[in-house]
């Protein structure tokens, strides 16, 4: 029994730390071609042992996020940068808007459904603190677009489907930018405190492991930060459902 306790934890903490490195790899924090940490200093940082590093590292080799050179460590690749998907940068702005939101609204949704089932202590840890991140530059009218981006990065990460995160990673940019404009009319409107609100109800869904809340919460959030931006589409939308 104590053998199998081993393997289970062991498991658990390669996922995390798997999990960490892959969000930094999709992030862009090790270029295609560089080398990550050396195993003991990944052992060291992340406080597990040898075995879990290279459990670790064996998962995200099987996803063709890094390469392992005997002798020489991991290395990141350039796999998860193909240029398949993309949006039209011909669009006007409105258009543009309207179509990330309905996007948002379809991949977000399963995600926080996903991540209320599979998030690990450390991720719910790391949701939490984008949130008071937010709660301060609420509390002092400051622009926490950066924390606000954050916390759904952290969120795709919480899925467990490095797909997820993949695309929310090539996405960035444009959803980043969404949220940027959402949070500014929000502060404009003094409307701010309810955005932040909505990100404590999904946090709430996902702490208590509540799958169908967090869908809901989050529909409503992309909903309503399009009714403050004043996207007709969404609205009509969200009246149809």
């Amino acid at each position: 029994m104590q053998d199998k306790s081993d393997r289970l934890k062991r498991a658990s903490l390669a996922d995390e730390l798997a999990s960490e490195l892959r969000g930094r790899l999709l992030a862009g924090t090790y270029a295609p071609g560089e080398r990550l940490p050396t195993g003991s200093e990944l052992s060291a940082s992340f406080g597990v042992s040898m075995s879990v590093v290279r459990e670790a590292l064996s998962r995200l080799k099987h996803e063709g996020l890094v390469r392992i050179v005997q002798g020489a460590g991991a290395f990141a690749t350039d796999t998860f940068l193909s240029p398949a998907f993309r949006l039209d940068d011909d669009d006007d702005h409105l258009h543009r808007l309207i179509r990330v939101f309905e996007l948002r609204q379809a991949v977000e949704s399963e995600a926080a459904r996903l991540a209320a089932i599979r998030r690990t202590d450390l991720q719910l840890e790391s949701l939490r603190s984008a949130l008071h991140v937010m709660a301060r530059a609420v509390a002092s009218e400051k622009d926490g677009t950066f924390a606000d981006a954050h916390f759904h990065q952290l969120l795709a990460q919480a899925t467990g489907n490095p797909l997820f995160i993949e695309l929310y990673t090539f996405l960035a940019q444009h959803i980043d930018a969404a949220i940027e404009t959402a949070r500014m009319h929000s502060m404009l409107r003094g409307t701010w405190r309810d955005a932040h609100d909505e990100h404590v109800r999904i946090f709430e869904a996902i702490e208590a492991r509540e799958p169908e809340a967090a869908r809901k919460a989050i529909q409503a959030h992309i909903r309503n930060a399009a009714k403050r931006l004043g996207l007709p589409l969404l609205e009509a939308t969200s009246e149809a459902s």
